[in-house]
């Protein structure tokens, strides 16, 4: 069994072999909610801390974590002995459809008629430190995940003005997902042509709508957070279920941030291109073949090259 010298976490002595150890143990941790991969280099930072809260809240329902990992606390107990060996590396799939859809899988929560926020839901800004260390885990500049997001939901923000996560519902997606069975009484919602999006605010009802269809596909429809990640994409995101996506994304901002560290490293194409600055590239992968119809490259560059000159 792993053991510490010393606590490891916040405003603790953080020895770099044993922050290394509690690094490889969240890794493997069996409840790792809505966490990317750390990069175990014996440095306590944001990320891990982070990664210890939400152990900490998920799995030992602390109603206040501390963000410690004490050598004989609870903590270290968990993670001594709730862990996995590492998961094999798996393809991922294309952002947009295929010719053969995989079939929904069943919700693991019950549908509900509205899309309510938690009341605790944390609607702060990234801060430079936040970009940094995902730059330093994705090895990019952080002015190019800066880019990202500010492309994506650089007017609307991260959430919306009842607290919910900022969201854009793609009714073609609903349409694959579905297999089509709501395209004649629902055309706005499920339709094999992607667009006729409408409003801002017309998502949240369309969503709402979508869900006492088929719940899971409805969250699966649509692009969630900062940095518009489609809910179809949550294994990718770092997930087990939509709904466990959803609830992080709800949650607060880092989760939005957490959530694309994970998705880009799941597609080393993807990363190679935004560590290049490869905007067309990376937008291919990001946004789906038609990115160019929303010029979302040069966006993502112009925005990059403002990020850096304001630096």
């Amino acid at each position: 069994m792993p053991k510490l010298a010393a606590a490891v976490g916040r405003s603790q002595a953080n020895h770099p072999a044993d922050v290394r150890t509690v690094q490889s143990l969240l890794n493997r941790s069996a409840v790792r909610p809505a966490l990317v991969r750390l990069m175990v280099d014996g440095i306590c930072g944001k990320m891990t801390e982070r990664a210890i809260v939400a152990v900490q809240t998920a799995a030992l329902h602390l109603g206040e974590p501390d963000g410690v990992v004490d050598p004989a606390g609870p903590t270290m107990r968990f993670l001594s002995t709730h862990s996995t060996p590492p998961h094999p590396r798996r393809s991922r799939p294309r952002r947009h459809p295929s010719s053969h859809p995989p079939q929904a899988p069943a919700s693991t929560t019950n549908p509900g008629d509205t899309f309510v926020p938690p009341a605790n839901a944390d609607h702060q800004q990234l801060s430079d430190d936040d970009y940094v260390e995902a730059a330093h885990v994705l090895h990019c500049e952080p002015a190019a995940i800066k880019a990202i997001a500010q492309t994506e939901t650089g007017a609307e923000g991260a959430f919306d003005s009842q607290g919910r996560p900022s969201i854009l519902f793609e009714r073609h997606f609903f349409h694959r997902l579905t297999q089509g069975r709501f395209d004649a009484s629902d055309p706005d919602i499920s339709n094999r042509h992607q667009g006729g999006y409408g409003r801002f605010s017309e998502q949240y009802p369309k969503l709402e709508r979508a869900m006492k269809l088929d719940h899971a596909a409805a969250l699966r429809s649509a692009s969630w957070g900062k940095f518009q990640i489609m809910g179809d994409n949550f294994k990718q995101a770092g997930y087990q279920s939509v709904d466990a996506f959803v609830d992080a994304e709800k949650r607060s901002v880092q989760d939005h941030l957490a959530a694309l560290v994970s998705y880009v490293k799941a597609d080393a194409p993807m990363l190679r291109c935004l560590q290049q600055k490869d905007w067309a590239g990376f937008a291919s992968r990001y946004n789906g073949p038609s990115y160019r119809e929303n010029d979302y490259d040069t966006k993502m560059r112009q925005n990059y090259e403002r990020f850096v000159k304001a630096a």
